[in-house]
């Protein structure tokens, strides 16, 4: 066409997209049965040229009118036309703005950076004109171009005014590297903590609520469609509305709405409670069989249908619910979802599990705390399970376990990584188990706040975001790029091998009794060698003070990065590749550790009734030695931590049996005979005839631990 011929010897003019005023109409090729959200004209004004990041840029307008006669208009401020087609596109637009019909129009830019922030859905692509597909030319008014998922030829294409930049815009200025919020848009009406696992009656959040919570730091809201008229011009974001509900198109465009969800629901848990739990319940041959590679089969194949059918998928596919949207050939997976998941050493995995063309989905992982999780709670129990001696006055020496499995999969992946506060997180650690987080450079920082124990009541949480938000303004300028590579270690744990659920610390694999640490694995190895030197590299690196990250030894890693990467291997050995050279340990490299007395531990057992079902009541003596011995399961239904001393555990009669007598409502009775010495004693029951074995464990303030193995003999 000549008008096109026309506009293409302006292409050694010094305009970034073309010369200002240059305006093309398109119309929608088709002519019956148009939806009414469906766009019938666009039009594309190309307009003056500003610097910005020392780079020119020029402006370009986009009008928009649907079926319904309703319309929006966008504005762009870029650095080229290929920026507009970029998967990167954020880095090259300097300015967006969005005018929904006669709404005052809003800007949407960086809190600490100059910069625009874009629609994170994963759909920009469709939401601005591109040539029709391999398309050569980077001439931007083609004769025909895809919008919306839809074809629109041009109509015209003229010189007129180069438009004017709306001067009434309210600008949002919203910081897309910290994302600090609820998962509910409810609270507490009762807000005293319960310990005794009854509920919380929930109400509704109120204007006030959320304007308190805006307050307070909190940027990401969840909101139903009478709240969101509360907080969608604030420096938020917001997400909960559905597909189904939402103002088609222009909610896509928006940058701060999120969409109808963020995350994935602990895909790796729901493995295990939907799939794994039930055939152990059905099939008794199952529970001698399962493995973790077993266990790894099933999560990779929940996982894949979690990501194609559920949140990632939501988006999609309520939008092509509806009678009134017709989508095209837009389709896409939801990219700004994360994975919310207790099981962190998956996080690798999940991660990288992406097609070709199917962006970052999902985007980051994101650690929610298992059941009374807490340094004073989860490292002696690791000590006690592993064998290792990892320092438990220090939260820093937990934290580093959990966000070396996030930051590394972020690593690797240039993907994010984040964490979470729950109700029975051990309130001495939340604060600094935030602003830590902050400093390796989480991205976000959320809370659960509803069901038992797992709640943080609204209040709680308010005070957290306070201290995080006061802790981020006054350390803004983070090198996110930087923070990931920190480590400069790698320890590589066998796939399927993880830390368990609820039972972190204890050391059963995937939370299951089936896979306690005495069972053998396929190389005849009991899990407990492979997860004790697991655990005693970790410690030699807290040890030395070296930063380390966590990861599954999945193919095709890139390591090169790392100066030293430790192999933990499933026959028990350990392969370490430093400086191009590479070593094989028959176990783990155990670290100079303080000298030191550790505590004594005797156990004598009573036994009441010699036939089934047998009552037994163990008998321990502890000395301490050089530290104070201290253990505790969390709190008790009053809220107080209590000093448990010893830890039980019960294996057998066969390999796959297993139970943690501390946890079962025992009565467990201990007395302090003197400032060092304590009795403890606990009843318990043996059902069935066989060989069980009762293994009680201490362990002091320095991570000193003593064990006993005592062997009981049910005959029929």
């Amino acid at each position: 066409m000549d008008i096109i011929k026309e506009h293409e010897t302006n292409e050694q003019q010094p305009f970034p997209l073309g010369l200002p005023g240059t305006t093309a109409k398109y119309y929608y090729t088709q002519k019956k049965d148009v939806l009414q959200t469906t766009v019938r004209t666009l039009i594309l004004t190309l307009g003056k040229v500003e610097e910005a990041r020392k780079t020119k840029h020029q402006w370009l307008h986009l009008q928009t009118k649907k079926t319904n006669e309703e319309g929006f208009c966008v504005w762009l401020l870029v650095e080229s036309y290929s920026a507009l087609k970029s998967t990167k596109s954020s880095q090259n637009i300097a300015r967006y703005i969005l005018k929904e019909g006669d709404n005052q129009p809003l800007e949407f830019r960086h809190k600490f950076e100059d910069k625009a922030v874009l629609p994170g859905l994963g759909c920009w692509s469709y939401l601005i004109p591109q040539p029709i597909k391999d398309t050569p030319s980077q001439e931007i008014f083609q004769s025909k171009l895809t919008f919306l998922g839809h074809s629109y030829l041009l109509d015209s294409l003229d010189h007129l005014e180069p438009p004017v930049i709306p001067i009434e815009t309210k600008v949002l200025l919203l910081n897309p590297d910290v994302l600090i919020g609820p998962a509910h848009n409810s609270k507490q009406k009762d807000e005293t903590r319960r310990y005794d696992r009854s509920d919380y009656e929930l109400v509704q959040l109120t204007q006030n609520d959320y304007l308190e919570m805006i307050n307070a730091g909190i940027n990401c809201l969840r909101v139903d469609k009478k709240q969101v008229k509360w907080i969608d011009q604030c420096n938020v974001f917001y997400w909960g509305i559905s597909g189904q509900e939402i103002k088609y198109p222009e909610y896509l465009y928006r940058s701060n709405y999120l969409g109808p969800t963020i995350f994935m629901d602990e895909p790796a848990v729901c493995t295990r409670d939907s799939i794994i739990r039930p055939k152990l319940e059905s099939d008794q041959s199952y529970r001698k069989s399962i493995t973790p590679q077993v266990a790894l089969e099933n999560f990779q194949d929940y996982f894949r249908h979690a990501k194609y059918q559920g949140a990632p998928a939501r988006l999609m596919n309520e939008l092509s619910e509806r009678s009134d949207v017709d989508l095209g050939n837009i389709d896409f997976l939801q990219q700004n979802i994360y994975s919310w998941e207790t099981m962190v050493s998956s996080a690798l995995y999940q991660l990288t599990r992406c097609e070709a063309g199917e962006g970052k989905v999902p985007s980051a992982i994101v650690f929610e705390p298992p059941g009374r999780f807490g340094t004073l709670r989860t490292l002696p129990e690791m000590n006690m399970a592993y064998g290792c001696q990892i320092p438990v006055d220090n939260p820093k020496n937990l934290a580093s376990i959990i966000y070396g499995f996030l930051r590394g999969a972020a690593r690797l992946t240039d993907k994010d990584w984040g964490m979470s506060i729950y109700g029975a997180v051990d309130r001495a650690d939340t604060f600094w188990l935030q602003t830590h987080a902050y400093d390796l450079g989480a991205k976000f920082f959320l809370y659960w706040d509803s069901y038992q124990l797992a709640c943080v009541p609204y209040n709680e949480y308010l005070a957290l975001s306070r201290n995080l938000r006061a802790h981020t303004e006054s350390h803004p300028n983070r090198n996110l790029g930087k923070l990931k590579q920190a480590a400069e270690v790698a320890i590589l744990l066998p796939p399927g091998y993880n830390l368990g659920h609820v039972y972190m610390g204890k050391g059963n694999l995937w939370g299951l009794n089936e896979l306690n640490l005495e069972r053998l694995n396929q190389k005849g190895i009991k899990y407990r060698v492979v997860m004790h030197n697991f655990f005693t590299e970790i410690e030699r690196c807290i040890r030395f003070g070296v930063a380390y990250d966590l990861l599954w030894d999945l193919d095709e890693l890139n390591l090169l990065a790392y100066r030293e990467v430790i192999r933990i291997k499933e026959d028990g050995k350990v392969e370490v590749v430093e400086e191009g050279g590479k070593s094989i340990y028959d176990k783990a490299r155990t670290p100079v550790r303080p000298s030191g007395t550790p505590p004594q531990l005797s156990i004598e057992l009573s036994y009441h009734e010699r036939e089934l079902p047998m009552e037994i009541t163990a008998h321990a003596t502890i000395t301490e030695g050089s530290a104070t011995v201290y253990y505790t399961t969390g709190t008790n239904a009053q809220g107080i931590y209590k000093n448990a001393i010893l830890c039980w555990e019960l294996y057998g009669p066969n390999e796959e049996d297993y139970r943690f007598l501390n946890w079962e409502e025992l009565e467990t009775r201990i007395t302090n005979q003197d400032n060092s010495r304590y009795k403890v004693e606990i009843d318990f029951s043996l059902e069935k005839p066989g060989t069980y074995h009762l293994r009680s464990a201490t362990v002091d303030m320095a991570g000193r631990t003593s064990i006993s193995w005592e062997t009981i003999v049910v005959e029929n």
